[in-house]
């Protein structure tokens, strides 16, 4: 296993760990995270490991930003991906989060289902893509959104990428 995965690894469990107890992400790990990965990657390769590493982290904030902005989930998990896009880079980073959203939506649909209000949250489902597609946030003032279900959504994004390491070929 190489330092890059193993890194990676390490902040993945972590952030899940403290994710599914807490329902936050701390700053101290993904900041942390990310920093050490930049550090590594302009020490072993100088400004194209930088390079890297910094395109890893874009790609990883893309994948989650506009999810944050439209309110459908924490800063901590859109830094988490940054963080570990940094060490792992961006095609990694891109195809893990395919496994991440089938495992994100598995988990948010067993959620729903938990809660008692399928229907209800199937609709709100409904509002949201209609909001989404129009860039508007849940809850704008005109539909009325039911009281949100807390997934912490950190123990999909581990379980994405640890998905993709073993499934991907990234570890021996």
């Amino acid at each position: 296993m190489s330092v890059e995965i193993l890194a990676a690894t390490v902040v993945l469990t972590i952030a899940a760990y403290i994710d599914w107890k807490e329902h936050r992400v701390p700053n101290w790990l993904t900041f942390g995270g990310l920093g050490f990965a930049l550090v590594y990657h302009a020490a072993m390769t100088g400004y194209p490991g930088l390079g890297y590493a910094l395109l890893g982290a874009s790609v990883g904030l893309a994948t989650l930003i506009v999810m944050y902005a439209l309110g459908g989930m924490g800063a901590g998990d859109v830094k988490l991906m940054a963080a570990v896009g940094a060490w792992v880079g961006a095609t990694a980073t891109i195809q893990a989060f395919v496994w991440i959203a089938v495992i994100g939506g598995m988990m948010g649909a067993y959620s729903m289902y938990r809660s008692g209000q399928w229907q209800q949250r199937l609709a709100t489902v409904g509002v949201a893509s209609k909001n989404l597609a129009s860039l508007k946030t849940l809850n704008n003032g005109s539909e009325q959104a039911p009281a949100k279900i807390l997934l912490p959504y950190g123990v999909p994004i581990a379980f994405g990428f640890y998905a993709y390491f073993l499934i991907g070929g990234m570890v021996a």
